[in-house]
């Protein structure tokens, strides 16, 4: 088996979601670019996520006794672990096999062994950290290193002079059924004809048969895509959007797209917290998003403010924190 030079343990799936093999992807992608080989431990992923690694190595694992067992197989420089299933148990049997190991995390909970450890969140601290790593692990911690393509800073907008174009996506999985909550609180707030929709559904989405035959039997104005080649793009083209507050939150604050935000996991909630302190945009529970007088006040607060929150995100993120973590991995190899 042709060796690799860094080597990404995750998985993703309809109740995992998506998040982590997208941002390890866009690691991937750019470390790929520079020369690197890269290859995917993950359980079995649908066919339609196999495809998005058709240029690294895919190796499906049953577990990860055997995820172990290829470290030695393949000789990786780093190992990349974004799992909130991991620990320092799986990190300490690592670090025999392979001489580093970069921790994706973004929760703060549990004890690592690692070389790096990266959380992008921006109101993170060392101190949450520092009890939970071995001494000589390097923190990497906030907006810093938000990992974004470098698309999402040349796509930058510098006003928000429209309000037409809503853009609705909850990630890659939707296990919350957040996208069809929206659709039916549009409906019967009777905004949904207000505006131009789209809806990005997500590869995983359990609703999809749902949402097409909603928005075929009732005429909506809704674009729906299960999948985007472009996701960047898709945001720039649009004016304001609905979504959850998940690694999304950071794309969409560096090109600077107004966002009604809703956390739909418990790992969101600290984003949900980073948008509440820098007042990043206007902010809805599940249960607030069912509610048609709660989703209208806050598309008509959001659509008030739409420069404002543009301006604040884009002071936060400014998009270079992919290529500052590609340079450190370069360098300590």
């Amino acid at each position: 088996m042709m060796p690799v030079d860094y080597l990404f343990r995750l998985d993703a799936d309809s109740q995992i979601g998506t998040g982590h093999l997208m941002r390890c992807l866009a690691i991937a992608d750019t470390l790929s670019a520079q020369g690197g080989r890269c290859g995917f431990l993950c359980r079995p992923l649908s066919p339609a996520l196999q495809s998005l690694l058709s240029s690294h190595v895919y190796l499906p694992i049953k577990d990860d006794t055997e995820a172990l067992s290829r470290l030695s197989e393949l000789k990786p420089q780093w190992l990349i672990v974004d799992h909130y299933g991991l620990d320092i148990r799986f990190e300490q049997a690592a670090a025999t096999q392979v001489p580093r190991i970069l921790v994706l995390d973004d929760l703060a909970d549990r004890h690592h062994q690692a070389t790096l450890l990266l959380d992008q969140g921006p109101l993170r601290q060392e101190t949450e950290y520092r009890p939970l790593i071995n001494a000589d692990c390097r923190l990497l911690l906030g907006s810093d290193y938000a990992l974004l393509r470098p698309i999402y800073r040349q796509l930058r907008k510098t006003h928000c002079h429209e309000f037409r174009r809503g853009l609705i996506g909850f990630g890659g999985a939707d296990p919350a059924h957040a996208c069809l909550q929206t659709l039916h609180t549009l409906i019967d707030a009777e905004l949904i004809h207000h505006y131009q929709w789209t809806l990005l559904a997500g590869a995983a989405n359990p609703d999809y048969t749902q949402l097409h035959a909603l928005i075929a039997r009732q005429q909506l104005p809704v674009t729906l895509l299960q999948h985007s080649d472009d996701v960047a793009q898709l945001l720039a083209s649009h004016d304001f959007a609905i979504g959850a507050a998940g690694g999304m939150t950071w794309e969409r604050c560096c090109i600077g797209i107004p966002t009604v935000s809703v956390p739909i996991a418990d790992n969101q909630q600290f984003n949900d917290a980073v948008i509440a302190h820098y007042q990043l945009g206007e902010r809805l529970s599940l249960r607030e998003l069912a509610d048609p007088a709660r989703l209208h006040a806050a598309l008509d607060a959001l659509r008030q403010e739409a420069d404002t929150y543009r301006q604040r995100g884009q002071a936060l993120l400014d998009g270079l924190g992919l290529e500052r973590l590609a340079t450190l991995l370069r360098s300590i190899s």
